[in-house]
């Protein structure tokens, strides 16, 4: 698989614990003590260099998404990624929370 020079890896994310909805305890009776709230999911957002990125996809542990416009996509974009623009990011979260995998986005 060839990579473009300009077309960089920005992030992996672990994107199912990003995404998962935070709730609250309920509020405890005065006299009982309140329940302990659970801390919000950990994010991971690490760089990965290209030949990285090149042995994670080769492996299939990671979904790489492509997150520029969808014009500039279809001029290049590295092989195997998928075409989800930032402004429509919100319209694949459900499917993205139920990927296995790490996450990896770029724009550049």
């Amino acid at each position: 698989m060839r990579f473009g020079a300009g077309l960089m890896a920005l992030a992996v994310a672990a994107l199912p614990s990003v995404l998962a909805a935070q709730t609250k305890a309920p509020a405890a009776p005065p006299t009982a003590p309140a329940a302990p709230v659970a801390s919000p999911p950990t994010i991971v957002i690490e760089r990965v260099s290209i030949d990285e990125l090149k042995k994670l996809m080769e492996a299939d542990k990671v979904v790489v998404l492509d997150v520029r416009a969808a014009e500039s996509y279809r001029e290049a974009h590295i092989p195997g990624s998928q075409s989800v623009p930032l402004a429509e990011l919100d319209k694949h979260l459900e499917k993205l929370k139920s990927e296995k995998k790490a996450i990896v986005t770029y724009c550049s």
